[in-house]
Parts: structure tokens; C-alpha cells; sequence
């Protein structure tokens, strides 16, 4: 969090607007993901989720799991990731230099009932069938805290760090509710 925006100058100059990026990649784990992670452990935390020792599991194609695996080795959880056999061999180091179990499954369409992240919540529901609270599953795609957080921390930063100047915002996917509700008027294109 606390990123900077770099104005972007040949852009800013072709426009005649000011464009701005957020530089997320100087995160802990290189990416805005960082942030997801972090929102969901501490919602698990804060609800009960995830008790001391526990196991994070969650279903990735990697920079979700990166932060994951980097903010649960330091706060004394372990990580399982399932993702598909067909990520890059350097986000598999990553998460394996974080201590995290990766499981590598094949690729599938998310409506197919292997797809890494409906392993990953058979894992968890296994692990809790046998030792109930042992695991929680992120589930990134669908856990609201993911959305929530990104607004009260990548909104917010940006609404500050334009002074409420900003007329228009472009991002990623999961991202969108970032800024809208601060400005209902705000072209935002997710």
C-alpha cells in the first residue's frame, strides 16, 4: 500500500490530460495483489477464519497466491496453492521460496469442476472435514473483502493523492469499485 502515482508524460502530453499510473509492482510480492491478499487475511483474521497455525489455501494463476503465501509465512500460517501447470516457472519459485505448497493441476475452464480454484475449495473443505478450522479458503474470486479493501486502500490513495482531482480511472478486473463510490460521477473503466 501507499504506492506512488507516476505521471505518465508522453501520454499526459499526446491527451492534454494529466494520466496518471498507481505503481503497484513496488509491493512486497510485485503486484497489486498484494493488497487482495492482505484484505482478505485480515478479514479471515478479524471473523475468526483462520486460526493461529492455520493453513491458507486458495486457487491462483500466482500473484494472489505470492502475496498470500509472503503476508501468511509472517504471520505464522502456512499456504497451500493450487494453480495451473501452465503458470510461468518464475511465479512457481515465488511461492515456493515463500514456504508455500503448490500444487499444480491442469489448465481447465473455470466451469470445468477440476479448475484450480475448485481444488483449492475441495482442499479446504477436506482439511476442515478432518480437522474443523484447520483451513480456510481465500477464495479471491468471490470473497467480498477483496473488493471492500481495495476500496478503503487503493481508492482512498488515489482520491488523496489527486486531491478528489480525477476524472476518469482505468484498471484491471477486481478492481473497479475502487473509486466509484467516491465519485458516483467518475468514468471508471474495469
Amino acid at each position: 500500500g501507499h504506492t506512488p502515482l507516476l505521471r505518465l508524460r508522453r501520454a499526459s502530453e499526446l491527451t492534454g490530460c494529466e494520466i496518471l499510473a498507481k505503481v503497484e509492482s513496488v509491493n512486497p510480492g510485485g503486484s497489486i495483489k498484494d493488497r487482495t491478499a492482505l484484505g482478505l487475511l485480515l478479514d479471515a483474521e478479524r471473523r475468526g477464519l483462520l486460526r493461529a497455525g492455520g493453513m491458507i489455501v486458495e486457487g491462483t494463476a500466482g500473484n494472489t497466491g505470492i502475496g498470500l503465501a509472503l503476508l501468511g509465512s509472517s504471520r505464522g500460517y502456512r499456504t497451500i496453492i493450487t494453480m495451473p501447470q501452465t503458470q510461468s516457472r518464475e511465479k512457481i519459485d515465488a511461492l515456493r521460496v515463500t514456504g508455500a505448497d503448490v500444487r499444480l493441476v491442469p489448465a481447465v475452464p473455470y466451469a470445468n469442476p477440476e479448475h484450480y480454484a475448485h481444488q483449492a475449495r475441495r482442499l479446504a473443505e477436506a482439511m476442515n472435514a478432518d480437522d474443523p478450522g484447520s483451513a480456510w479458503f481465500a477464495n479471491q474470486f468471490d470473497n467480498t473483502a477483496n473488493r471492500d479493501f481495495h476500496e478503503a486502500t487503493t481508492g482512498v490513495e488515489i482520491w488523496e493523492q489527486t486531491a478528489g482531482r480525477i476524472d476518469g480511472f482505468v484498471c484491471a478486473t477486481g478492481t473497479g469499485s475502487s473509486l466509484p463510490r467516491r465519485n458516483a460521477g467518475l468514468n471508471s473503466l474495469a
